[in-house]
């Protein structure tokens, strides 16, 4: 495991980066039931972080115990969570995380490249490939 940089911690979430100043890594606090407050929290805690950057993410959803249909909507939404996102990495060995994650996904298609993973290596690997291949469309 990479050596955490810049971390920061909100009341909702923590926030570091590891080895590229373009992923940004994301802990959600233990037991986090995700209201549209908490969502609006969580996306300002993110764009304070980034300074409006635009970002890769790796969010770890173990902690998640719920998520409201309006909360799921603005996290899905352009002027909501997606804003600032190139691509996100969803990370969880939880169940009922791993529900949610999945359900997200398949319901909402985000407008963004996003997956699912139990395996942190492994989703690194797929936001450095987007990367790359995000990389190679705009020096087209």
């Amino acid at each position: 495991m990479e050596k955490k940089r810049d971390y920061k911690e909100f009341p909702t979430i923590s926030i570091w980066k590891e080895e590229e100043d373009d992923i940004v890594f994301f802990k959600y606090a233990p037991k986090l039931e995700m209201t549209i407050e908490v969502a609006r929290e969580i996306v300002n805690s993110r764009l304070n972080y980034t300074g409006g950057r635009f970002v890769y993410t790796l969010i770890d959803f173990t902690n998640v115990k719920s998520v409201t249909k309006e909360a799921r909507d603005y996290m899905n939404s352009a002027e909501g969570g997606l804003k600032g996102i190139l691509g996100g990495a969803f990370l969880s060995n939880n169940v009922v995380a791993t529900l949610f994650v999945n359900l997200y996904l398949k319901v909402s298609h985000p407008a963004i490249p996003a997956k699912f993973f139990t395996n942190r290596d492994e989703a690194i690997r797929w936001l450095k490939k987007i990367k790359y291949e995000n990389k190679i469309l705009t020096e087209q």
